[in-house]
């Protein structure tokens, strides 16, 4: 079974890949452009308009938190979080998911076995067992005994181990698949304002509810958007732009991408970016526009590299630079999305400019460039099969 960098990895339903970007629409590659010259800044770069993004789709959003309180778990096995350290002294204070937290997953381990076997037992604890067993952080992996402790406290009340338990349940990790067993527990931990249940819920009612089921699902997004999920507020933002369980409205559509963004939500920086830069139910603004590319370029995104990479070829909300133009557009086409119009400018480019491009691409992809330092969970979505229509809601093409 494939892992996101924590918990479980569900199927992705549908995911638009960067490299699915249409290119039908772009304007011919330039023939014989004069080496220096800027493109014609007649209306908006060509093709900025909305690209192919990820939808909405089963993910593993389950994060381990002391009391409810919101936090990631380490990236890495070994890797320890900026955290504070848990103060040993605090009565208050959640030694085992402390632990967790900094990397210390067999202290983790023991501290949380020593409060799931306690009298009452410890629900959290238990849900963090399971966590350690799932993705095999300082015991050996065990999808089975995951799945038990998860069980045990789902039974107990833990929303976040009915959230797992579902995730696995649909997944069949660890035992059978029973999609109907899956959304019972989505709808128990939802109904505890568990909002990676809510989103999750949302996303099988959408692809396996049919029409009927928009309206709740989209309802449901909503409900995960409001306590804060940035995925669901991506979700929901393109629901309201396409009318899908809702009806349309541009403005708050824009409102709810602007809040994904503001949490680095990768797809909502792109298509938020591209809403300011066309002034589509927000105050257009260029320069805006450019930073949100950046800050989604920064973390690998294929799409907003290319962008980025148009931006400083017109020079639009940025001074023109044909070499950034150029290295932002080669990060891009590594990453397989291909730009026929942004080909051709680069080989309009004198040397000393594509040299320049060059030693820009390995600055930021070495060491502790920009691009090298992007987490593996904000890179672009890899290449899965095309939703059917009654799939979770896709991002419209203008």
């Amino acid at each position: 079974m494939s892992r996101l960098s924590t918990g479980f990895a569900i199927a992705v339903l549908a995911v638009a890949p960067a490299a699915a970007v249409e290119h039908q629409k772009k304007p011919p590659a330039p023939q014989q452009r004069p080496v220096q010259s800027a493109p014609a800044r007649t209306g908006a770069a060509p093709d900025l308009a909305r690209p192919e993004l990820p939808i909405p789709s089963f993910r593993d959003m389950m994060r381990i938190t002391p009391h409810g309180v919101p936090s990631a778990p380490p990236e890495g096995v070994a890797e320890e979080t900026a955290a504070p350290a848990e103060d040993p002294f605090d009565p208050n204070a959640d030694v085992a998911f402390g632990a967790y937290q900094r990397g210390l997953y067999l202290r983790a381990y023991d501290e949380a076995k020593r409060r799931a076997e306690a009298t009452p037992p410890d629900p959290a604890a238990m849900t963090l067992l399971g966590e350690l067993y799932a993705n095999g952080y300082g015991v050996s992996r065990a999808p089975e005994t995951a799945v038990g402790w998860y069980a045990r406290a789902a039974k107990a009340g833990d929303r976040q181990a009915m959230t797992a338990l579902a995730l696995a349940r649909v997944e069949g990790f660890g035992g059978p698949k029973d999609e109907k067993a899956a959304a019972a527990l989505f709808e128990q931990a939802g109904e505890k304002n568990e909002p990676e249940a809510l989103y999750n819920l949302a996303v099988m009612k959408f692809e396996r509810g049919g029409a009927p089921q928009q309206a709740v699902a989209a309802r449901l997004m909503k409900r995960a958007a409001e306590l804060g999920e940035a995925a669901a507020q991506y979700a929901y933002a393109v629901l309201l732009k396409d009318g899908r369980g809702v009806e349309k409205d541009p403005s708050a559509s824009a409102e709810w991408m602007r809040r994904a963004a503001e949490q680095d939500d990768v797809a909502a920086l792109v298509e938020y970016g591209i809403a300011v830069f066309q002034g589509a139910g927000v105050v257009k603004n260029e320069a805006e526009a450019a930073r949100l590319f950046r800050r989604a370029a920064d973390r690998g995104n294929a799409i907003g590299q290319n962008r980025l990479a148009r931006l400083y070829a017109y020079g639009r909300g940025v001074e023109r630079d044909p070499a950034k133009a150029a290295a932002w557009h080669a990060l891009a086409s590594r990453q397989g999305l291909q730009d026929p119009w942004l080909e051709g400018f680069v080989e309009t480019l004198p040397p000393e400019e594509r040299e320049a491009a060059s030693r820009l691409v390995a600055r930021w992809t070495e060491g502790f460039g920009p691009v090298a330092r992007a987490s593996e969970s904000d890179a672009p979505p890899s290449t899965s099969p095309q939703p059917s229509a009654a799939a979770a809601p896709a991002a419209s093409k203008p």
